[in-house]
Parts: structure tokens; C-alpha cells; sequence
């Protein structure tokens, strides 16, 4: 589902580490015009008559989205741990308006496209590959009064020590430029966890060690959604992995470090502590809803894909976000820092290292916006246009059709319908109410979910739009906002 009026967000200068190392001349960056439309909660596909931008704090300017619509996108079902009641609130920002705060990815934003190997490589001798590694989460120490460590948690020191050498600077370099990141070392034979967005659109990627050596890395899968991605190097030795630890174990309050790269490789390996804020906020970044640990613990560009660490030395979540105020007005918020729960992550991580994105997410095939005709007797997503992939575009599902309920619970937004379908998996069936205009009559219609991996890139065969006030012919449609 996309909704025209939910597009991405254009990285602030001082809120995110998307400008590359040494082109940010100090300027605060333009207004950020009509960019392509994204999706919460999922990935787009791109709509044939989109043409990238050449930059990505730059989209095009002066796109109308009724032209150019979005494609559907890969709603997910990523497994996402049952929250723990009472601890977190939802927090929804969209768009960067003056004097409004932007929740923005802390790492660098890269362009161009690159190659990923799609699930580990077998022995390259042709011998049998050993078992595909996965997280390995530790135990939360149990209390001990004896043990000051286990009673209070390791001194910040101590922490440094141990986990320093699990983590990596991640050099991504693109035609436009270069970005840098961070990354957290999974195995001592060099799998690395890091941000999609760090690597996103790289052509060529490096790992740097704690202790500077370079090496080159491949990206051996990435997930938009959840802002994952997985890297592996080929040391001479033995790496540190890092410990995992139980990020549903966290409570607010309790100590957190973050360890990453702020400001680029000349700053790697930087430690800053704070305390865990509050855990399952359910926040949306660039359009994509996402239940994230925050911490005051300082997240700066660069932390991005790097280490929130327990008072134990483990790692339990992969730094991702900071709240920052807009560069056009004088908000000024610091101490708001968010990261990916381990626990959530783990899954994610383990798909893309056996196939190299994650499998069965649903996705119905269509893109459509939210309406509501001028009376308020119906209201719901309206289609766009169906994936011709898609098994709906069988099933009786029509553009132009107002999906109202689903299952029999109404869904006046596609923030509703997504709420059904991330409880489901490809395969599964949905049942959509929906009102059909040229008939003016509610009708129910049985869809097949697709897996949303079939679905990504261009639709082979490109749908017609939904059909706007009628024009010579055709029907007058009660929703005369739609596609604006």
C-alpha cells in the first residue's frame, strides 16, 4: 500500500550522517520538494516512470504523484517479538516542517546500486559448506549479591575493553561520493552486522578494524524495511565477535553505551553512555514504522549499523536513528537515540545470510491512497494500480476499487490494512470489503497474499491508473482528491 502524501525524508544537515565526508560545505540544505513515494512499513517498488535521483538529499523536483505513482511495496511480517505493555509510547513523525523535529537515520546515505551474493557462498574449493552461522543471544547474568559485576554491571572501562574490538567502521564508496558507518562483528570468521542504509546503493564496500587494518567486504544481503544489512570479510585470523544479549530483558533506566564511528573513521571506536529511555517505541523513519529501543546514550552520523551495549558488555541492539532537530528552525533536541532490538534483528539476520533477503513477507500487489468520498459514507484505500504478478489482479480486484474492511474489520487507512496483513504470510488469503463505483455497490473479494521478494522490481506489464473525475466516458469517481 502506498499513500501519495507519505514521502521520504530528506536527511537535515545536523541530523543525520548522510552527507558524504567532505562535501558538506556548511549550507543548510534546501526544502526538500516532491520525492518518490514511499511506504510504511515496507519497501516500494519503483514505478517504471521514476527515474532515481542522482542524490538522494535532492530527489526530483516538481514530480506530481499523480503522474508518476509508487508500486507496491513488501509489507512485513518481519518476526517481531510480542511487545512488553507499559513501557514504550508510539511516536509518529512525518514530514520535516519548520519548527518540527526529524527522526532521522544516523549513518551515511549512498547511491548507485551494487551486487550482493544472495545467501553465503559455498566452499569456493567445492567442498561442503559447514552450517550457515546465526546471533547467538546470550543470558542476562542472574543477580548475585556477592558479584559487584553481576549486581551493578561492569565499569565503563571494562566495557570498552571487551566490546571495542567487535566493532567496525563501514567505508562505502559510490560515484557521488563516499559514506561512512559502523558495524558490529557477528562471527570470528568475518560476518558483519551493519545498517541497510550505510551500505544502501554502494558500489564498493570496506570494513575497517578497531585497530585500522582495512579490509574489503561483500554485502551478502540487505533488508530496506528493517534497516539490516549483513557483510562478510575474509580476515587472516580470527575476529572478536561480540556477545549478544536479550534485548527483551532491558528495562528503562538501566545503563547503555553506544560504540561506533561518529563523524567518520578519524572518530572510530568512540564510546558514549547514557541509559536505556524507554523500549518498544514504535517510531516511523522516512515512512517506515519501526519498534526501536531508545537511549540518551549520544547517536551522531556514523553510529549508524554500530553497537547499543548493556551494563554487561553485550550487545543488544544494532545503533540505527536519532531524533534531531530541523535545520530550519531553532528546536534543539539531544539525548533521543534509537537502535534495532537484537532480538528483532537476530531473525532478520539469519534470513539474509541463508537466502539474502528475508522470505515470506505478504504483500497484496497494489498501491492505492487514502480517500474518503465528500459525504463520509465511505472511506478507505482506494487502488492505484495491481502488480499484474500479483494474484489479486486474478482474484476480481480492480483498480480504482475502495478497499473498506479487511477480514471484517474496517481499514479506513492503509496503516489499518497493513496492521491485518503483517499478522499473516504469503499464501495466506485475505477477505476485502470493498465499494465498487461503477456499480456503487460493497462487495467482498478473496486475495492470495504474494511474497513480497516476487514482487520487487518494475511490474513487467505497467497497470493503468486509478480513473480520476470522469473525462469522455467512464464513471465520476466521489473521491475528487485522489492523486493529488
Amino acid at each position: 500500500m502506498d499513500e501519495f502524501n507519505n514521502v521520504n525524508q530528506t536527511p537535515q544537515q545536523n541530523g543525520d550522517g548522510y552527507i558524504p565526508p567532505q562535501q558538506n560545505n556548511g549550507a543548510a540544505p534546501s526544502a526538500p520538494q516532491d520525492a518518490e513515494p514511499r511506504t510504511p512499513y515496507q519497501t516500494p517498488v519503483q514505478h517504471p516512470a521514476y527515474q532515481a535521483p542522482q542524490q538522494e538529499q535532492q530527489p526530483p523536483q516538481g514530480t506530481p504523484y499523480a503522474q508518476q505513482p509508487p508500486q507496491d511495496g513488501q509489507p512485513g511480517g518481519a518476526g517481531k517479538p510480542p511487545k512488553k505493555k507499559g513501557h514504550g509510547k508510539a511516536v509518529v513523525i512525518g514530514l520535516c516542517g519548520v519548527g518540527a523535529a526529524c527522526l532521522l537515520f544516523a549513518g551515511g546515505a549512498l547511491l548507485g546500486t551494487f551486487a550482493f551474493s544472495g545467501g553465503a557462498d559455498p566452499a569456493a574449493d567445492g567442498s561442503a559448506a559447514g552450517p550457515l552461522p546465526t546471533v547467538q543471544i546470550a543470558d542476562t547474568p542472574k543477580l548475585d549479591p556477592d558479584n559487584y559485576d553481576v549486581v551493578n554491571g561492569l565499569a565503563g572501562e571494562e566495557i570498552y575493553k571487551k566490546v571495542s574490538p567487535s566493532i567496525v567502521s563501514v567505508i562505502a564508496e559510490t560515484p557521488n561520493g563516499t559514506g561512512t558507518g559502523s558495524g558490529v562483528i557477528m562471527t570470528a570468521d568475518g560476518y558483519v552486522i551493519t545498517n541497510n542504509h550505510v551500505v544502501e546503493g554502494a558500489a564498493q564496500v570496506t570494513v575497517q578494524l578497531s585497530e585500522g587494518d582495512q579490509l574489503a567486504a561483500e554485502v551478502i544481503g540487505t533488508d530496506e524495511q528493517t534497516d539490516l544489512a549483513v557483510l562478510k570479510v575474509t580476515p587472516e585470523g580470527e575476529l572478536a565477535a561480540a556477545e549478544f544479549g536479550d534485548s527483551d530483558a532491558l528495562q528503562p533506566g538501566e545503563y547503555a553505551y553506544a560504540l561506533g564511528s561518529p563523524g567518520g573513521v578519524q572518530f572510530a571506536n568512540t564510546i558514549t553512555g547514557g541509559r536505556i529511555s524507554a523500549i518498544n517505541r514504535d517510531v516511523t523513519i522516512n515512512d517506515r514504522v519501526m519498534t526501536l529501543i531508545q537511549t540518551d546514550a549520544s547517536i551522531n552520523p556514523g553510529n549508524s549499523g554500530g553497537a547499543l551495549i548493556n551494563k554487561y558488555g553485550q550487545v543488544v541492539g544494532i545503533t540505527s536513528a536519532k531524533l534531531s532537530g530541523n535545520a530550519f528552525s531553532a528546536a534543539s533536541i539531544e539525548g533521543m537515540g534509537f537502535a534495532i532490538p537484537i532480538n528483532t534483528a537476530k531473525e532478520i539476520v539469519d534470513e539474509l545470510i541463508a537466502n539474502g533477503y528475508v522470505t515470506g513477507r505478504p504483500s497484496i500487489g497494489i498501491t492505492g491512497k487514502n480517500v474518503e468520498s465528500t459525504d463520509g459514507s465511505v472511506s478507505g484505500v482506494q487502488v492505484y494500480s495491481i502488480d499484474s504478478r500479483a494474484k489479486a489482479a486474478k482474484e476480481g480486484l480492480q483498480v480504482g476499487d475502495v478497499i473498506t474492511a479487511v477480514d471484517g474489520k474496517p481499514t479506513p487507512t492503509m496503516d489499518d490494512i497493513n496492521s491485518v496483513k503483517e499478522n499473516k504470510k504469503a499464501g495466506d488469503t485475505l477477505t476485502l470489503t470493498v465499494y465498487r463505483i461503477s456499480s456503487d455497490k460493497m462487495i467482498n473479494i478473496k486475495v492470495t497474499l504474494m511474497d513480497a521478494h516476487d514482487l520487487e522490481g518494475d511490474d513487467p506489464a505497467a497497470q493503468q491508473e486509478a480513473p480520476q473525475q470522469e473525462q469522455g466516458g467512464g464513471y465520476y469517481s466521489p473521491f475528487p482528491f485522489f492523486g493529488w
